[in-house]
């Protein structure tokens, strides 16, 4: 199983992570988010990035697979960095070729993406939904062979995020049934985890390629280990409160006298 997927799991169990060696060895609380640094396939040395940044993983974008699959190549026959790769479009072929590569995950698109990637299960599969797929088709995410969905932002702007695009988002979470990503805008304030948290969102990309980005990834760490994990999902329903029902009495009702008696006096 890719270990990106195994540490969703582990997040969204609360299990712990023991450190060390021995019965006795310490152990630790998984964070409630993973950080995932953002680069293009062709930087200098990502791994090295992604390894300073102390991201939990490392994803690489690619715009063009036969210009770019020797970088990968190299990447993946020296790094101990958690990686993967992120394209709109991914063949079976590529698939192969990753899986040798020791790539752990890749994440797509499904306009163009062929059905058949979905049958290999070497590879963590990352389905990136847009905000604007209707309901019927993210309620049929969940029938599909992915292992998490990533949440596009609806843009690049500088805003925060909107309750308007928290509402969308939340469609998109509960018709998906899978583990989620969301992949932070630049702009986008450390303040809005915890709203991506409540979402459900457990993994977070950050784009290392936008301007102060070092200092991006600093708030995003600094915010995750200030996430409450006791606090309730919002959009919780509350219990069902069934009315009382009177239970039958259990005094015995007086006993009628008998008239008889009176007669025979």
């Amino acid at each position: 199983m890719s270990k990106l997927i195994e540490k969703l799991e582990r997040i969204s169990e609360g299990r712990v992570q023991p450190m060390g060696f021995g019965a006795a060895a310490n152990r630790t609380i998984i964070l409630p988010m993973l950080v995932i640094a953002s680069l293009p396939a062709g930087s200098a040395k990502p791994d090295e990035v992604a390894a300073k940044a102390d991201a939990d993983a490392l994803v690489l974008t690619i715009d063009n697979w036969k210009k770019e699959k020797d970088t990968l190549a190299r990447i993946g026959g020296k790094t101990d960095v958690l990686w993967g790769v992120s394209s709109q479009v991914v063949s079976r072929e590529e698939i192969d070729q990753l899986a040798e590569m020791k790539c752990d995950f890749v994440i797509f698109t499904p306009e163009k993406t062929p059905a058949a990637v979905l049958g290999d299960e070497r590879i963590g599969k990352v389905l990136q939904i847009d905000p604007s797929l209707d309901d019927s088709l993210a309620r049929a995410v969940a029938r599909l062979s992915v292992d998490a969905v990533l949440l596009s932002p609806p843009g690049k702007d500088q805003s925060p995020l909107t309750i308007h695009q928290l509402m969308v988002y939340e469609r998109l979470a509960a018709g998906s049934g899978k583990h989620l990503l969301a992949a932070l805008p630049p702009g986008s304030p450390a303040d809005d985890l915890e709203s991506w948290w409540s979402l459900g969102v457990r993994g977070v990309i950050v784009d290392m390629t936008a301007d102060h980005a070092d200092e991006k990834m600093s708030q995003v760490k600094e915010a995750i280990r200030n996430l409450s994990t006791t606090k309730k999902k919002t959009g919780s329903k509350p219990g069902v409160v069934l009315p009382r029902i009177a239970q039958p009495s259990t005094v015995a009702p007086p006993e009628e006298e008998d008239d008889d008696e009176d007669d025979d006096i």
